[in-house]
């Protein structure tokens, strides 16, 4: 219907933001840009309010999913592997995990607040 949507079956609360291109910017260095799209309400999100799929263009021209989740996205400065920068999952919390690209998938690397490790009540 015109809009981006997740696996998020919103019936039309009045939280819902459908999803649309949050940023645009070339993450790696390689000439290729990257897109952050994001879709938003609590009905499917929780607390956290909102979801973002990371997809970056490849030289064919094809988009490819990087990684996606629950939250909200912010970009560090840290890097991984083929210079892919870390990226911090925001939501409810202060001690927020970190993904890193290990040359095939963001994973979990490690969790942070305020730019200070820490770990996670349990």
């Amino acid at each position: 219907d015109g809009q981006w949507r997740r696996e998020c079956d919103d019936p039309g609360t009045p939280s819902y933001t459908p999803g649309s291109i949050d940023s645009v910017a070339d993450l790696n260095g390689d000439g290729q840009p990257e897109a952050v799209i994001t879709e938003g309400g609590t009905y499917c999100y929780g607390m956290a309010g909102t979801a973002f799929v990371l997809v970056s263009r490849q030289a064919s021209g094809r988009w490819v999913r990087m990684t996606s989740g629950q939250g909200m996205p912010m970009v560090l400065n840290s890097r991984g592997k083929s210079n892919w920068p870390d990226v911090q999952v925001g939501g409810p919390g202060f001690c927020l995990p970190v993904l890193r690209w290990d040359g095939r998938e963001y994973k979990r690397h490690r969790f942070e607040y305020e730019g200070k490790r820490c770990q996670p009540s349990r």
